[in-house]
């Protein structure tokens, strides 16, 4: 009797409560691996999920989590431009040390490099080769599509790219030899 009165009370969820539950988790994800700060890619998902609202819905779910994460992307790079205008109030390390990552994963290994050591060097690169490596890695888009969002030239985005690779290889060798 007690499962039908309340059974009464559920509702349906809305538009705006689906989507949140099926895309917060990858806005915020995508958003963190750029701004490495895990309090303005909070900010960032949800501006992002704002501006999805305020427009009418779209055909299919993978046009929606297209532009979703278009929009994060670009969101949490005009942010990072906007911080790098910033730095002279803002010291660098205080930035690093606000990263928190609330989720557990297990512990891979692959020749011996833990992807919590991947995800450490990444934190530790220049903000240039950081964007790259993620939006490139991360987010599988090409060179061509990276130079777009970041206003680089493609020949930049992959030398970036290259750069930031062989950074991450020489610091996991590093720290490899110093264990």
């Amino acid at each position: 009797m007690m499962n039908k009165v309340f059974s009464s009370f559920r509702r349906t969820p809305t538009r705006e409560e689906r989507t949140y539950d099926e895309c917060h988790k990858r806005l915020f994800y995508t958003s963190l691996r750029i701004l490495n700060n895990s309090m303005e890619a909070e900010e960032v998902m949800h501006d992002t999920l704002l501006k999805y609202f305020a427009r009418e819905e779209f055909g299919t779910t993978r046009e929606r989590d297209s532009w979703l994460t278009r929009v994060c992307i670009n969101l949490s790079i005009d942010r990072l431009r906007k911080k790098k205008s910033d730095e002279n109030l803002l010291h660098s390390e205080e930035l690093k040390n606000t990263l928190t990552e609330t989720d557990s994963y297990e512990e891979y290994t692959f020749r011996g490099v833990t992807v919590s050591q991947v995800k450490d060097v990444i934190q530790t690169l220049a903000e240039g080769y950081r964007v790259v490596l993620s939006l490139v890695l991360f987010e599988g888009y090409d060179y061509e599509e990276v130079a777009q969002i970041t206003g680089l030239k493609e020949v930049s985005v992959r030398t970036q790219y290259i750069r930031g690779k062989a950074r991450i290889i020489e610091e996991l060798e590093k720290r490899k030899g110093r264990s």
